[in-house]
């Protein structure tokens, strides 16, 4: 399934004011309950399966961007929510940069193909540089949904 598909323009925070990672990951899951992806009273529960996982190991994977995910009981369906941190915030990126772009994933456990599927689809999308650069110019959530559905476009 094409990335825009997991993406709602409601879970996309161009103006998120973060103070650090735990801080961003609780902003964007709370953008996912918003939207209904998830019911709220599982909100606590995902953002401490997000944060633990995130610290096992690290999803700052370089080029600035952030991509925390966890695979959960406590979702349906796989949802992708974004924000854009001016300036960045500290992340423990594997390059040692401050993270300007999360993109944060929550799947149900039962999924993990559709899970990992999304995460290659996520990572190649920030590899390439040219492309990269396109993701921290964005400024709105319609860039940022403009620019993955064109990134789908060129997906094999």
């Amino acid at each position: 399934m094409p990335l825009r598909e997991y993406c709602n323009p409601d879970a996309i925070l161009c103006e998120l004011e973060a103070s650090d990672k735990e801080d961003a990951v609780r902003q964007l899951v709370a953008a996912l309950a918003a939207i209904k992806a998830f019911p709220k009273t599982r909100a606590n529960a995902i953002c401490d399966e997000i944060i633990d996982r995130e610290r096992r190991a690290t999803t700052g994977i370089g080029g600035g961007i952030g991509i925390p995910h966890a695979r959960s009981a406590n979702v349906k369906k796989l949802s992708i929510a974004i924000g854009r941190i001016d300036g960045g915030i500290e992340f423990g990126a594997v390059d040692g940069e401050r993270v300007g772009v999360v993109m944060l994933i929550v799947s149900p456990e039962s999924s993990p193909e559709e899970h990992l599927s999304v995460m290659r689809s996520i990572v190649s999308l920030v590899r390439d540089p040219y492309q990269c650069k396109r993701l921290h110019g964005c400024r709105s959530p319609e860039s940022f949904l403009d620019l993955i559905a064109e990134i789908d476009a060129l997906a094999p």
